[in-house]
């Protein structure tokens, strides 16, 4: 008669596996959500006699759900809106002009508003959009 010889079984133990994939989830989830940029520091700056306030690279337009022109937080008419880019370009003539416009807003009114910007010589445009990050 013949008579086999069992082999025994190799297993594995993935335990030790579990361990270490659940110490390098936790590594991840604890530094990635950490962030090192300074959100702003509280610094008494020191005065001087010559010193020039910089005039902005970008100017923001905002344009409301109803239509309305925002600049700088406060509300502008379409003329008001012209003549102060126009303004602001005579400073910067290199200045970006971004126009946030509301998801919600008609897009005539944000065509309206780039519209404002071009004809008074502002040709270096944005659009503001939101990242879902």
């Amino acid at each position: 008669m013949i008579t086999r010889r069992r082999r025994p079984r190799t297993a594995v133990n993935i335990v030790p596996l579990i361990d270490v994939m659940f110490f390098l989830v936790v590594f991840f989830m604890l530094f990635t959500t950490f962030r090192t940029e300074p959100a702003g520091l509280d610094v008494q700056l020191p005065r001087a006699a010559t010193a020039r306030q910089n005039v902005p690279s970008e100017l923001v337009v905002t344009v409301r759900e109803d239509g309305r022109f925002y600049l700088g937080g406060r509300a502008v008419t379409s003329a008001e809106l012209q003549q102060e880019i126009r303004r602001a370009l005579a400073d910067r003539p290199d200045l970006l002009v971004i126009i946030r416009g509301d998801r919600r807003a008609r897009y005539e009114q944000v065509v309206r508003a780039i519209d404002d910007v071009r004809s008074v010589g502002g040709y270096r445009l944005a659009l503001a959009v939101r990242t879902d990050t």
